[in-house]
């Protein structure tokens, strides 16, 4: 019996704002998780993005048979000094 195609992780491209909208759209409307009580766009997502490559932050999604299926990044915690290497992480999955 063949294995299981395993879910690949790799770096976020502006190309899949699309879909982790689409994923966090779901949180924000069924749930108080993400302190948001607006679903932010996938152009507020592409500026996410952009953001945390400046800082040199990751943001990594994963794909199920070429689809992206959950995400996660990393933000700064404080803009104070001594937390500078401090952050927050965040992970969504896909609800199905």
């Amino acid at each position: 019996m063949p294995a299981e195609p395993q879910p690949v992780v790799r770096a976020a491209v502006p190309a899949d704002a699309e879909r982790v909208a689409a994923i966090f759209a779901h949180y924000v409307a069924t749930s108080v998780a993400t302190f948001e009580e607006v679903a932010p766009t996938a152009a507020d997502w592409r500026q996410r993005l952009a953001e945390r490559a400046a800082g040199n932050l990751p943001f990594l999604v994963a794909e199920d048979g070429g689809s992206v299926c959950g995400y996660a990044y990393a933000s700064p915690w404080r803009p104070k000094p001594a937390y500078r290497y401090t952050v927050e992480d965040s992970v969504f999955l896909s609800p199905g």
